[in-house]
């Protein structure tokens, strides 16, 4: 489900304290990190084409355990190619799905949260994403619209 993230994070080529993030969830009997790792890996092959480079890096997130942040190799980086975070994810934490009423000994699940901006800058080689938050009509109008959110 997509919805606006509200963060304390200072405005800068790749940060944001507003942006847009989709989320995923997945619980059933037998979900592992693998599941996590090849949903993830699909997805980005889905928006970013078959040749799509992705890692896991570990992190810390309150909700999963263990978790981590899925970076994709981004070629026009500024300063050159690197990686680029995408997006948080893990396992959800046994005391959350138990919270829920769901019984962790039979069921785990995964979770994973990525920023739309940041999709928009890896997808249409955007290097800085104040272009994207910023409204200015003439980087956007090239996308088709005057608005990032619509016609793409």
């Amino acid at each position: 489900c997509p919805g606006k993230v509200f963060r304390t994070d200072a405005l800068d080529a790749t940060h944001t304290p507003v942006f847009h993030q989709v989320e995923g969830l997945a619980v059933d009997k037998g979900i592992t990190m693998a599941n996590l790792k090849g949903t993830l890996d699909a997805f980005a092959r889905a928006m970013f084409g078959p040749e799509a480079t992705t890692r896991l890096r570990p992190s810390f997130f309150p909700f999963t355990e263990p978790s981590a942040e899925m970076d994709l190799w981004f070629p026009q980086k500024k300063g050159g190619a690197g990686w680029i975070e995408w997006g948080g994810c893990g396992m959800v934490n046994p005391n959350v799905l138990r919270a829920c009423g769901i019984d962790p000994e039979v069921y785990s699940g995964f979770a994973f949260g990525m920023g739309l901006e940041r999709t928009l800058m890896l997808r249409h080689g955007i290097s800085d994403m104040r272009d994207i938050v910023e409204g200015d009509a003439r980087f956007s109008s090239q996308f088709g619209t005057t608005s990032l959110g619509r016609g793409l």
